[in-house]
């Protein structure tokens, strides 16, 4: 079959999968102004520890695949309602099953579309090299907003991305990182530069480590942030929810991504005293990744600042207990 025949079968794939935003581009090193954001953004420390910190690895988009021709990006919408629980939420990625493994699931039997023609074809979701936003949307799938976020037409910024590596020659459609900064899709609107609890919002560049939802999943947390919490149990959302572009989205026809009950009412006292059995309902999602301890301090975050107090003695970790203690000098119990 020809390429341009693969290419139809891979787009009626994806169709038939409910996946409507989707873009190939060519698999080709980035150019000399993405590469120069790239490099500032390390220059100016703005990475944080989830992303790959090799430069050159993150701008040769043939790095994860060495013969590789084309990159297929696909998002994947996960939205299902807003509802905020609170007594404390999780951010809306996170209420289904665990993003990693439906998002490679749903690439492999596209990619096994390509492979039973013969070719080559390797998926990645957000274990990887490449800078999926900029793939994103050099690969028309979506714009860029000022939270700096990839904005689909029907699902808003509500998406994961995820991408195959091919060696196949396809069809495709690109654009320059030049055009970005210029954000046309938000007009005038500042919402999430306002609303963003850290100020970080408003310009080409922002220090991600100082991005809520890092925040609220990073091991250590300086007093001043714990402030900022406020109800955050992982993750933030308050840039997408202040955006008028996501007010009017569609839902998800992801059955995985749909909300479970005990993460869209989480439990506080049940999060604080987590056994490891218990554990195993949260690592099935994406709130997972981070460990039972992380939880543990989120959910004694909030129930501190609503003017809890706990036994400090029955706290079973010196790590709950040490935070805990700072808590009380914070929230002045």
């Amino acid at each position: 079959m020809s390429a341009e025949g693969i290419q139809s079968k891979v787009i009626e794939k994806l169709e038939d999968l409910g996946l409507r935003h989707y873009g190939f581009m060519k698999a080709q090193a980035l150019s000399r102004d993405s590469l120069a954001y790239f490099r500032e953004r390390d220059e100016r420390n703005f990475t944080t520890s989830f992303e790959e910190n090799d430069l050159m690895r993150k701008v040769n988009l043939q790095s994860e695949m060495e013969n590789a021709q084309t990159i297929i990006s696909v998002a994947f919408p996960y939205f299902y309602d807003a509802y905020i629980h609170k007594e404390g939420y999780f951010s809306l990625y996170t209420l289904g099953q665990d993003y990693h493994i439906v998002v490679k699931d749903y690439l492999e039997k596209l990619a096994e579309v390509i492979r039973s023609h013969g070719y080559e074809a390797k998926v990645f979701a957000d274990n990887n090299s490449l800078p999926e936003r900029y793939i994103a949307y050099a690969s028309y799938v979506g714009e860029i907003g000022k939270n700096h976020m990839l904005i689909t037409k029907e699902y808003g910024s509500y998406v994961f991305l995820g991408e195959i590596l091919t060696n196949l020659v396809l069809e495709t459609r690109e654009r320059d990182y030049q055009e970005i900064p210029l954000h046309a899709i938000c007009g005038d609107c500042t919402n999430c530069i306002k609303a963003c609890p850290t100020q970080i919002l408003g310009s080409e560049f922002y220090d991600t480590k100082r991005c809520m939802s890092y925040i609220t999943q990073s091991k250590e947390v300086p007093d001043e942030d714990l402030l900022l919490f406020k109800g955050r149990l992982f993750g933030c959302d308050t840039c997408q929810r202040s955006c008028p572009l996501n007010r009017k989205v569609n839902t998800s026809s992801i059955e995985a991504f749909r909300p479970r009950e005990y993460m869209k009412y989480p439990n506080l006292l049940e999060l604080l005293e987590l056994t490891n059995q218990e554990f195993l309902k949260y690592k099935e999602t994406s709130s997972g990744w981070r460990g039972k301890k992380l939880l543990q301090r989120n959910a004694m975050v909030e129930l501190v600042r609503k003017g809890n107090t706990l036994d400090v003695e029955k706290l079973p970790t010196e790590y709950l207990r040490e935070y805990y203690h700072r808590l009380e000098k914070i929230f002045n119990l």
